[in-house]
C-alpha cells in the first residue's frame, strides 16, 4: 500500500550544530600486514630463488645425463659383442632349422639348397630381422 503525497516539506535528519566530532582513525586503525613495496619485494626473492634452484637441478641432471652417456659410451663395445654372439647362437639355431626343412629342396638349376642362403641375395650381407624366426607365444 502506498501514501499519498503531501504537500507538507520533508522532514530530514540534519547534524547537530557545530557538526559532528572529528574521529582520529590513525589512532583507531593500527597498521595491518606488509607494505605493497615489501610485499613485492618478498615475492620477487621467493621467484628468484625458485629459478635458482630450477637452475641448479637443470645442471645436476645435465651433469648426471653426461656422466651415464659416457658410460654408455665405454660399455657399448662390450654390450655389442654380446649381441653379436647371441644374433650367432640364433642365426646357427635357425640355420640348422633351415637346412632340416629344406633338406629336400632343389633349385632351379639342380643345386641342393644351401641352408642361409636366398633367391633374394643381392651381394650385401645384412642381418636377418631378428623377430622374424623368434617363436610366437
Amino acid at each position: 500500500m502506498s501514501l499519498r503525497p503531501t504537500t507538507a516539506a520533508p522532514i530530514q535528519d540534519m547534524p547537530p550544530p557545530g557538526g559532528y566530532k572529528k574521529l582520529d582513525f590513525g589512532r583507531y586503525l593500527p597498521d595491518r600486514g606488509p607494505k605493497g613495496w615489501q610485499i613485492w619485494l618478498g615475492a620477487t626473492t621467493v621467484i628468484l630463488y625458485g629459478y635458482y634452484q630450477v637452475g641448479k637441478t637443470n645442471q645436476a641432471r645435465v651433469q648426471q645425463t653426461m656422466q651415464e652417456r659416457k658410460v654408455r659410451y665405454a660399455l657399448f663395445p662390450y654390450m655389442q659383442a654380446e649381441a653379436d654372439r647371441e644374433y650367432m647362437q640364433r642365426e646357427l639355431v635357425n640355420l640348422r632349422k633351415e637346412a632340416e626343412i629344406m633338406k629336400h629342396v632343389v633349385d632351379e638349376r639342380g643345386n641342393k639348397w644351401v641352408p642361409g642362403s636366398s633367391q633374394y641375395f643381392g651381394g650385401q650381407w645384412t642381418p636377418r630381422r631378428i623377430g622374424h624366426f623368434m617363436p610366437k607365444w
